[in-house]
């Protein structure tokens, strides 16, 4: 199969304009790659760790047994 110049032309051009809106579209997007850096509470004896539980809350207040 021969391929012209004029064809070779055309999927060169193809080529290039694919690749400026690939870099255009890469310089744009707004990417989140997830670099800051997530701060961890620090945990000690004094933290509560329990899921709080009004019920329960309420029966220990009042020094009822509810359990």
């Amino acid at each position: 199969m021969n391929m012209s110049y004029e064809m070779f032309g055309i999927v060169v051009a193809f080529v290039v304009l694919g690749s400026v809106l690939a870099v255009i579209g890469t310089l744009t997007l707004d990417f989140d790659l997830g670099d800051t850096e997530k701060i961890i509470p620090q945990i000690n004896a004094g933290t509560s760790t329990a899921t709080p539980n009004a019920y329960y809350d309420w029966c220990f207040k009042m020094n009822l047994d509810c359990g």
